[in-house]
């Protein structure tokens, strides 16, 4: 259930319909576009990747199939991709025609991601730029350019799954309702019931597709959420999004996610990423967004949540931005490379730089360092060595290594304080919004 709040004070109530079959997430609608394209090549075992080349299709064509062992987010429609056994998704069996509503691949079990075949899903792999989503040519109904509108949103529950392959677009039963690892706000919410808030630009035009900031503030506000959930310098000509916690804090992991710590194992499946995801799709069917610009930032406890995202739905994303933040041991496997802006402080002992030298349980974390460590091996960047980043921010390097598209940028403070950007009298996020819509296209 979504409620919509206007400035008038009227209030509009509708559901989001989402389903999440068993053991496998629900494809995405084709999108607009040229009609499916060209004999897709499944996915490779164990990379769940989007198979093969061809157009993105007007909505319809023959679901995928789902392999023996795999999870299936297979795109409708499509070339003949052919899956590997035990791999990711199948590919569509027909090409994506002209009409309404392509149906939705079947899930089977286990680990996987997104299907083979070149034709009509619309959830893109990185490198399809200027892809417009459901939501274009749609008025803006639900959002405004002078305030953040309140919304309130129903994640699906999954039906039973072994962790740690529980479907990613609904929520798994230790944190539903009544579940170990539940938990619920002072206003009623709960991880299949959540709140965020939306922005548009004054500019905004229902047939131009824009970027998208999504952003997640420290720990403290509790819902309702009425402005961003956390923002940068240079965000305001595009689309807005507040993300907001139940708790006091994001549930990414660590305490934050297993209140009793001995159910930590759990959150390899936790609600942050269904939360994600079902927010993400609600902006893209609504109003009209560059799929291929996505972006995420937070800090402290909303940095934690821009780097799981950046993690387990690098898929989507573009790249994000963390002022201070980490990453947990368990959380959601990577699913790609993704652009990154990183500031740390190394006075911070909520936070820590580290590496520490062990496990601290309770985080669930060695550090922020071992989080930029992975997402340097998951970018595929070569050695550590690093240039100056900009001389008008000292404190920051850039990854000398690192392919084009998927840059990293690390901003260490020799001093400083948690949560807080300026140093020296320089505010490091004044660049974040820049280098993140500069970059080039993903390969």
């Amino acid at each position: 259930m979504v409620r919509l709040l206007f400035p008038s004070g009227a209030l509009l109530s509708c559901v989001i319909a989402l389903s999440c079959a068993n053991g496998g997430s629900p494809s995405r609608p084709g999108g607009a576009g040229q009609a499916g394209g060209g004999a897709g090549a499944g996915a490779t075992a164990g990379t769940g990747d989007l198979g093969g080349a061809g157009n993105v299709g007007v909505p319809g064509g023959t679901a995928g199939s789902p392999t023996d062992a795999a999870a299936v987010d297979a795109p409708a429609g499509g070339g003949a991709g052919a899956p590997a056994a035990g791999a990711g998704g199948a590919g569509g069996a027909a090409a994506g025609a002209s009409g309404s509503g392509g149906a939705t691949g079947a899930g089977g079990t286990g680990a996987g991601g997104h299907g083979g075949g070149g034709g009509a899903g619309n959830w893109p792999p990185k490198g399809l730029t200027g892809m417009k989503s459901a939501g274009c040519g749609k008025s803006p109904v639900g959002a405004n350019a002078t305030m953040y509108t309140n919304h309130r949103i129903a994640i699906p529950a999954c039906a039973a799954c072994t962790v740690p392959n529980c479907p990613s677009d609904c929520v798994a039963p230790p944190f539903v309702p009544g579940g170990v690892n539940a938990q619920m706000a002072g206003n009623g919410e709960t991880f299949i019931d959540r709140e965020f808030t939306i922005e548009i630009p004054a500019t905004y035009d229902p047939n131009v597709p824009l970027a998208v900031f999504y952003g997640a503030d420290g720990c403290g506000p509790v819902p309702p959420l009425h402005g961003p959930g956390f923002s940068v310098p240079g965000e305001n000509p595009y689309i807005r999004i507040g993300l907001q916690q139940v708790g006091s804090c994001f549930a990414d992991g660590g305490l934050r996610c297993a209140p009793d710590i001995k159910n930590v194992a759990a959150c390899v499946n936790g609600p942050e990423i269904p939360y994600f995801r079902t927010v993400q799709k609600w902006v893209e069917d609504n109003f009209c967004v560059d799929r291929a610009s996505q972006f995420i930032g937070g800090g402290s406890s909303g940095a934690w949540e821009a780097l799981l995202v950046g993690c387990a739905a690098a898929d989507t994303m573009r790249g994000f931005y963390s002022l201070a933040g980490g990453l947990r041991e368990h959380r959601w496997a990577c699913d790609g490379p993704i652009a990154a802006f990183m500031i740390a402080s190394d006075a911070d002992t909520n936070n820590p730089v580290g590496p520490l030298t062990q496990l601290n349980v309770i985080e669930d974390t060695y550090g922020m360092i071992p989080a930029r460590d992975e997402i340097l091996t998951r970018n595929g960047c070569v050695g550590k060595s690093t240039a100056p980043f900009d001389p008008k921010y000292p404190s920051c390097v850039k990854y000398t290594g690192c392919p084009a598209a998927y840059p990293v940028v690390w901003c260490e403070f020799t001093g400083g304080s948690h949560d807080n950007p300026t140093f020296n009298n320089v505010n490091y996020l004044n660049p974040v919004a820049a280098f993140l819509t500069g970059l080039p296209p993903a390969p």
